[in-house]
């Protein structure tokens, strides 16, 4: 299943006058069926119907669309403040909306408001106009007085070559009259379309897309051919078959998602207030071979494709926010994305695992296959135990007269308080470890719990969640489980608690 349905690739311009051809706004579109002719709007208002009434049109066949646009998005981080008076990328989108005046006939008012901007900021940062026009704080020529309150350039710029600065205004890749004249326009799109994001302020990257994802491209990094003219046209006719051929292939939920070069805060900072430019830190995915030779085997791709995959498909509304990346890992281990529906837990679970983890605490797992399937990087110095294969199991199974599961479980009762504890194969194992908290054994610090089968599976696990007893808790009601989906609620919780 693809992420998109339709991929639309826009070549902005800032031009005074209505243009067509070189230099000029050219629009390319391409769906399962193959690409639609590309236009040469003279307008940018003219521009802006077009993608409009695309957009109608695939939303009326219940279509997801990816939309780029090759403006700039977002400012160095501080701009929202200086100019807006608040962070953020939504503060600068509609004080630049408010100020822009932009014509059906192309005329506008960019470098009035570049200067009045400039005035805001107190020193000159947008630079660049026509030689013969004068305006109060805007110099024709870049300053020299360096970038000293906001950065020259954006984190993304420093991870490709080619884009030009924001705040240039006029010139050869004038990026900055485009992001002007184009905010303005995607802000129309916004309003007309509810369920529109603009990647990735809206979308957390690759996270949350939305089914009109809008995002910020640059056509230039992607290989031309040559054999079409004009060049605007080629670049966005390759970039719209792009996009389509890394969704057929799995690759492009990772080409949406952040780069492993971005920290924490970086992260945070290209989310909301700089933005990114799509694929940047992932150009490895465009040397890939075509989806009709390949299957998908980057480590990364498959994930992000599986987990976007995922959170498109299951409704997690009914879950806290906290348990949302334990449920996706649970999905992600059995590939069956109605059982959230079946998960329930208290809402102090996560947070009494992670307590107990960084305490020290053992994880009493009811089988191999639960203590195999653990990830042991997240966890630093804690103990796995497996009590299933002791030597004194069977016997006291046969005293019990129980399975060598529950009597497994007996085992651990010594060391239990504070405990976490993993089930998810024997439901004789859970039962067993209810009537010890019962008979008044101690507590563990959580439970998780999915046995799996057509035997005491659903009761057990029915039985936890009704109990009462004190523990916190995360368990897959119904005949559904196993080992892999058991260690999978683990894992989520414990990545969160990693250094």
């Amino acid at each position: 299943m693809t992420l998109f349905d339709r991929y639309i690739a826009v070549d902005w311009s800032a031009a005074n006058t209505p243009r067509v051809d070189k230099d000029s706004i050219w629009i390319a579109e391409r769906s399962a069926d193959g690409p639609l002719p590309s236009l040469n709007p003279a307008t940018r208002a003219a521009a802006i119907g077009i993608v409009t009434d695309r957009l109608r049109e695939a939303r009326a066949r219940g279509e997801r669309v990816l939309v780029g646009f090759d403006f700039v998005f977002g400012y160095p981080r501080g701009t929202a403040r200086a100019i807006a008076g608040r962070a953020g990328w939504a503060a600068l989108w509609d004080a630049i909306t408010a100020a822009v005046v932009d014509d059906t006939a192309n005329r506008s008012n960019r470098f009035e408001v570049a200067s009045g901007f400039n005035r805001t900021l107190e020193l000159e940062h947008f630079w660049g106009h026509p030689p013969h026009h004068r305006y109060a704080d805007l110099r024709p020529t870049k300053p020299d007085h360096g970038y000293r309150i906001l950065s020259e350039r954006r984190m993304a710029e420093a991870h490709i070559r080619g884009p030009q600065p924001v705040w240039k205004l006029s010139g050869a890749g004038s990026v900055g009259s485009q992001s002007l004249l184009g905010i303005p326009r995607l802000q129309q799109l916004r309003r007309e379309f509810p369920e529109a994001g603009i990647w990735p302020f809206e979308t957390d990257f690759e996270r949350q897309l939305k089914p009109i994802t809008i995002a910020e491209i640059y056509p230039s990094m992607f290989p031309l051919t040559g054999t079409i003219l004009p060049r605007d046209r080629e670049q966005v006719e390759v970039s719209a078959q792009r996009f389509a051929d890394l969704d057929a292939a799995g690759h492009l939920a990772a080409f949406l998602s952040a780069p492993p070069i971005l920290l924490a805060e970086q992260r945070k900072t290209a989310i909301e207030e700089e933005g990114w430019i799509a694929g940047v830190g992932h150009e490895h995915l465009l040397r890939m071979p075509p989806p009709e030779q390949s299957y998908l085997r980057d480590p990364d791709a498959i994930y992000a494709q599986s987990f976007a995959t995922i959170r498109a498909e299951a409704d997690l509304s009914a879950l806290p926010v906290a348990l949302h990346d334990v449920a996706i890992r649970m999905i992600h281990a059995c590939g069956m994305v109605d059982i959230a529906a079946d998960i329930r837990a208290t809402p102090d679970v996560v947070s009494a695992v992670r307590a107990a983890l960084t305490a020290g605490a053992p994880i009493f797992c009811d089988c191999e296959a639960v203590r195999s399937s653990i990830i042991a990087k997240y966890l630093t110095g804690t103990e796995l135990v497996v009590t299933l294969n002791d030597p004194a199991v069977p016997d006291l199974a046969r005293r019990l007269g129980t399975t060598r599961s529950a009597a497994a479980v007996d085992l651990w009762r010594d060391r239990l308080a504070g405990a976490v504890v993993v089930i998810g194969n024997a439901p004789t194992a859970l039962f067993h470890l209810l009537e010890l908290l019962d008979a008044g054994a101690p507590k563990p610090a959580a439970i998780i719990a999915a046995p799996v089968g057509f035997v005491g599976a659903a009761e057990s696990k029915a039985a936890l969640a009704i109990g009462g007893h004190g523990v916190p808790f995360i368990t897959l009601l119904g005949r559904r489980g196993g080992s892999a989906i058991a260690a999978a609620a683990l894992n989520a919780i414990a990545k969160g608690n990693a250094p």
